[in-house]
């Protein structure tokens, strides 16, 4: 797995974890979602992404000197849902971000990154755009 593929199941599993959780008070950080080592790197850039992008906010966060972060109240934004709800093309296939998000988070892996990257990550930035 590149780091590109390591961001998009990070990316993904963020977002299932709170569209699952809904808005209700909570704290998250990267064992929450138990991350396999390989992808635990990753996680503060990655909530970090998709807060400065507007798909997720949260009412603190606290980075301790070994970069370790804890995210207290995060939720999935109005915008952040309303992306969540557009459908992308992904390996021929039209479906919703969210869903593509929940098949990505549970382990699918789409046969070109390009679909994933391009349809999710793409989708995510061309609607920020708009």
């Amino acid at each position: 797995m590149d780091n590109l593929q390591k961001s998009e199941a990070v990316i993904a599993r963020i977002l299932a974890y709170l569209a699952e959780n809904g808005l209700q008070r909570s704290q998250l950080e990267s064992e929450t979602l138990a991350l396999e080592d390989e992808l635990s790197p990753f996680f503060t850039t990655c909530y970090e992404w998709l807060e400065s992008e507007g798909i997720v906010r949260s009412s603190n966060i606290s980075k301790t000197l070994s970069g370790h972060i804890y995210i207290t109240n995060p939720v999935i934004t109005a915008k952040g849902f309303q992306l969540l709800s557009q459908g992308v093309n992904l390996g021929g296939e039209e479906k919703s971000l969210g869903t593509a998000v929940k098949e990505v988070s549970s382990g699918r892996s789409y046969s070109s990154i390009g679909d994933f990257v391009g349809g999710i990550l793409g989708g995510f930035t061309k609607s920020i755009s708009s």
